[in-house]
């Protein structure tokens, strides 16, 4: 609470006790379950507009809604690592680093290991607890999305830097565990 009392020194509590309890059992009591929370509020953000757009559309209107979420999300993913980190390289190693901030900010149950990083090959493996397997299944629409749902959110960044490379990838899908191991590789 600390931390966050220049956004949160605003709000009004009609009595102290209405601030105790809010603050001792709404409160994230660390960063990593602020992390957590909001990385499930997220999937959950998008699961349920995916399953509304199956219930509204259809489910093919869906996928396309979700692979061009991603995209997108690649492509400003892009653009906001350019603004961090200036020297961005322009060759596959840009894929790394990208999908590394990614992960620091958004999918904090998975876990990476770059294989290979050189301009002209880079390999990551990302796995561990996938939010959006998770909150697909949870409302059984998993059947209508493809898997990785990331392919998307990688040809944004290879758009954003107007790389001319491939795009593999190798996947393990544990669908009682919600879990998913996914080697992406990207040559030139």
């Amino acid at each position: 609470m600390k931390d966050l009392h220049l956004i949160r020194n605003k709000d009004e509590y009609l009595e102290k006790e209405i601030e105790k309890v809010c603050n001792d059992t709404f409160f994230p009591k660390s960063t990593l379950e602020l992390t957590l929370d909001l990385s499930n509020v997220t999937s959950a953000f998008y699961g349920l507009a995916l399953k509304n757009i199956i219930e509204l559309v259809d489910a093919n209107a869906a996928n396309i809604i979700s692979e061009k979420i991603f995209y997108d999300l690649g492509r400003i993913k892009t653009q906001q690592c350019k603004t961090k980190y200036q020297s961005l390289p322009d060759d596959t190693t840009a894929f790394a680093f990208v999908v590394i901030s990614a992960i620091y900010n958004a999918s904090p149950e998975y876990s990476f290991n770059i294989i290979k990083l050189s301009p002209k090959n880079t390999s990551i493996k990302l796995e561990g607890i996938d939010r959006y397997l998770r909150i697909l299944t949870q409302l059984k629409i998993d059947q209508h999305i493809k898997f990785p749902t990331l392919i998307p959110f990688m040809k944004g960044i290879k758009d954003e830097l107007q790389l001319d490379c491939e795009i593999d990838y190798e996947i393990e899908i544990n669908k009682p565990e919600n879990k998913t191991s996914t080697t992406y590789k990207f040559t030139i």
